[in-house]
């Protein structure tokens, strides 16, 4: 079990180069970043698993998850959007199950933990609405730092909002601008977009809507 073990860490070291379709992971690898889900269950953002197309930058599709141990196996839920969804639990945590990913095959899916709302957009969005979300959006940046992160986490100017590539050409302001959207399926909408009252029109629910930090 010792040398299952060092192989996941392993994996999970050089994951971001890897190019294979199989990945393991031991449980408490994962818990770690995501228990920050569990401290404020009311909030409208989370830190959500997934695996990101190399190429294409978009969500990997997911072909089986799973978590075993011995004789125990859990199989876990993919979401639309391509997020694995792990269950948080401080017994499994004391178990330390291996956790495996099947990708699509022949492809390069590099494993990222993102900063991402619960619920996609849709409709009108003003800029209460969007500043809360950054708000919180920083806090688990902060939270996921460690004690003194908060001093240097950058400010959230906006978010980046992603569709499935080809169904929105650009996201319509009420003030006659646009924001376009890009090949890969993504565009940024700044809260200085929506300033003075303006609102967006999207038209289509996001895909993920995650942090935007300005370069």
């Amino acid at each position: 079990m010792k040398c299952r073990i060092l192989t996941a860490a392993l994996l999970v070291m050089g994951l971001n180069t890897a190019q294979a379709e199989e990945y393991m992971f031991t449980y408490s690898k994962l818990y770690s970043p995501l228990k920050h889900n569990l401290k404020e269950p009311q909030q409208d953002v989370k830190v959500g698993l997934f695996f990101t197309n190399f190429k294409t930058k978009q969500p990997c599709s997911i072909e089986k998850a799973w978590m075993e141990k011995e004789e125990h196996y859990e199989k876990l839920s993919i979401s639309e959007n391509g997020e694995v969804n792990v269950p948080l639990d401080s017994n499994l945590k004391s178990a330390n199950p291996l956790v495996y990913i099947y990708t699509e095959k022949e492809a390069r899916c590099d494993y990222s933990l993102v900063v991402l709302t619960k619920e996609p957009l849709s409709g009108e969005v003003g800029y209460f609405e969007l500043e809360s979300k950054t708000l919180q959006m920083k806090s688990v940046l902060g939270g996921l730092g460690g004690m003194f992160s908060s001093w240097f986490t950058p400010d959230i100017e906006g978010v980046t909002l992603e569709f499935t590539p080809d169904t929105v050409n650009q996201i319509s302001l009420s003030n006659g601008k646009s924001i376009p959207v890009n090949e890969q399926g993504k565009a940024i909408l700044k809260l200085t977009d929506l300033s003075d009252g303006v609102t967006a029109d999207i038209s289509q629910e996001t895909q993920r809507v995650m942090p935007y930090i300005e370069q």
